[in-house]
């Protein structure tokens, strides 16, 4: 009797303590967002007392919630060590649903940190393993980090798909705890898209899911979402109601954060449509300067990028100045965005290789101990193992540099190719110029910066779909033009600049004609409608090498553009006086 009571005690002071734990683990999650270093102080207790070797998937748990908290910490060192600690424990697991939780916990943590690779590399581990176990349920969180993913890196249709996905698979398995952040990530990448009509049931759904347990900055987008849709849909008086609960909430920060400055663009945006403009600049204006703080860079990489609306506020309130510059820091921006990524497989991979170097180090050390012991009686075996270990490394070396070698190959061939257009970008302009000499007399270098006229309206009228195909249409005609001596890229949002080192000055008129006709005959057709297509032309002569003469030339063609669009659009302006009456004309 004294026996069985005794078994009764023990199996529930482990019940008991295993509660506990529980109960901690999820005060710790909860912790992790709003107050990261007790979040952080709750895990290190924790994995103080765990055994690793006894409570490992416990203890994955509570890693996780560590790694999180040090990211939002700013403790990236250390939320890195962390992370790797955590897929080192994780790879010693068999395959079971509590694996998958850890890999997409590994995952999110990468994908805070930036590290999108690594983040895919877990969230695909994930969903591979929950395919093999046949684990629906388990798809549908990895479909929600894969849809935030893809829209981070504009792959704005497959996030879509990807939460799409996931709803399919809450209605066919009845789990509906995912529901709110998928419904309302889906309607935030639809109005990215410009496609309010489905966007805006969606947000109005997720709002009446609120509690007073959601973060306040995720009740904040929801309401400027709502306010977003609302004014694109023509609800102006509803959308200043949605934008004011959301400056209300945002009032309590001590910190101005990015959500912040987003709502005042769209604050902006709605007294635009009030027609109270002066408030209106002023929302812009203090958008705009947190936006252009240094320390406020990294927070535009992580997001889609939202210069370009504060730009098309500008424009809707007869700034152009203001305007042409933030639409300049949205397109270098975009750049950093891109090189950032190119960059980021060979970060990766560095801070991989040292994590395996460390353990390398650690295993030969060991080796050696051995060695010593044994050294007596096995000389000659100790000495062959070394030389194939020798051989090996020197493998994977060979390998690993013939690898990098390939990647920095395809690497580069991204970087210098705008992704939308297929043409190039800035980068492949500086490439193209710095393998060239200026050209002989009588051929000029010539820099012409193209730029389609009302685009703003080919978006607000059609959608972004249709802009993106007005962009290609265009990179293609402009494309036409491209022979060894001439190159078009991209230079950001609906610019596009050509470089020319084979043109004459007798032969500009009739180029310019052929390049306006080209133009004026790009037709677009989107869903059975008829896009019609012109651009103002800034030209000028790129007289010299070097980065004082290209930003000379820079300036004139801006300013030459600027002009043609004063003059009323669709026509050609030149910025060298000399040359000016050759080719500053109107294109009917």
């Amino acid at each position: 009797m004294a026996v069985v009571i005794a078994v009764l005690l023990l199996s529930s002071h482990r019940l008991s303590a295993a509660q506990d734990w529980s109960q901690q683990l999820s005060e710790c999650r909860s912790l992790e967002d709003d107050d990261p270093q007790q979040a952080i102080d709750l895990a290190q207790m924790a994995l103080a007392e765990l055994s690793q070797e006894n409570q490992t998937v416990l203890y994955g748990h509570f890693l996780g919630c560590a790694a999180w908290a040090y990211v939002k910490n700013n403790q990236t060192q250390t939320a890195l060590r962390t992370v790797l600690d955590l897929e080192r424990l994780i790879g010693r697991l068999a395959d079971s649903e509590e694996k998958i939780t850890l890999l997409r916990r590994a995952g999110g943590v990468f994908h805070q940190m930036g590290y999108r690779i690594a983040a895919v590399n877990n969230y695909q581990s994930a969903m591979t393993m929950a395919e093999t176990l046949n684990l629906e349920s388990a798809k549908i969180p990895i479909l929600i980090n894969l849809g935030v993913l893809n829209s981070q890196i504009r792959e704005h249709q497959q996030a879509i798909d990807n939460y799409q996905l996931a709803l399919d698979l809450m209605t066919n398995s009845g789990d509906d705890r995912y529901r709110p952040p998928v419904l309302f990530n889906l309607a935030i990448t639809l109005s990215g898209e410009g496609r309010y009509t489905e966007s805006l049931p969606l947000l109005e759904a997720v709002a009446a899911m609120i509690t007073p347990q959601w973060p306040d900055s995720r009740v904040a987008q929801i309401y400027t979402g709502l306010a977003t849709a609302h004014n694109a849909l023509g609800s102006h008086q509803q959308a200043l109601k949605d934008i004011e609960k959301t400056l209300s909430i945002l009032k309590s920060q001590a910190v101005h954060s990015i959500d912040w400055a987003v709502s005042q663009v769209v604050y902006a945006e709605i007294l635009i449509e009030l027609n109270q403009k002066q408030a209106a600049l002023q929302q812009a204006n203090a958008a705009w300067d947190f936006y252009r703080t240094p320390d406020h860079r990294e927070l535009l990489l992580s997001i889609n990028n939202p210069l370009y609306s504060l730009s098309n506020v500008y424009e809707s309130l007869n700034k152009p100045y203001q305007a042409l510059q933030v639409r300049k820091m949205a397109a270098a921006i975009d750049r950093e965005f891109q090189d950032s990524f190119n960059k980021e497989a060979m970060a990766q991979m560095q801070a991989r290789l040292s994590d395996s170097q460390q353990r390398k180090q650690l295993a030969e050390l060991k080796a050696q101990q051995a060695k010593n012991q044994i050294e007596l009686i096995a000389v000659q075996h100790n000495r062959q193992f070394i030389l194939l270990l020798v051989a090996f490394a020197s493998i994977l070396v060979v390998v690993f540099f013939y690898w990098q070698r390939l990647t920095n190959k395809r690497l580069h061939a991204i970087s210098i190719r705008d992704s939308l257009t297929q043409v190039g970008n800035r980068r492949a302009i500086n490439e193209w110029l710095s393998a060239r000499k200026l050209p002989d007399q009588p051929n000029l270098r010539l820099m012409w910066l193209i730029d389609l006229d009302l685009f703003k309206q080919v978006n607000d009228e059609y959608g972004h779909e249709a802009g993106d195909e007005v962009l290609k249409a265009l990179a293609k005609t402009l494309s036409k033009f491209i022979n060894p001596n001439r190159m078009v890229a991209r230079w950001g949002g609906e610019e596009f600049m050509m470089i020319s080192d084979d043109i004459t000055e007798s032969e500009m008129s009739g180029f310019c004609d052929g390049l306006m006709t080209a133009i004026a005959k790009t037709d677009v057709y989107h869903e059975n409608q008829h896009i019609s297509v012109t651009a103002s032309i800034g030209v000028s002569t790129i007289k010299e090498e070097g980065d004082k003469a290209w930003h000379q030339a820079l300036s004139a063609a801006d300013k030459a553009l600027y002009q043609a669009k004063d003059n009323g659009r669709n026509c050609m302006v030149c910025g060298d006086k000399k040359l000016s009456e050759k080719i500053s004309r109107p294109f009917t």
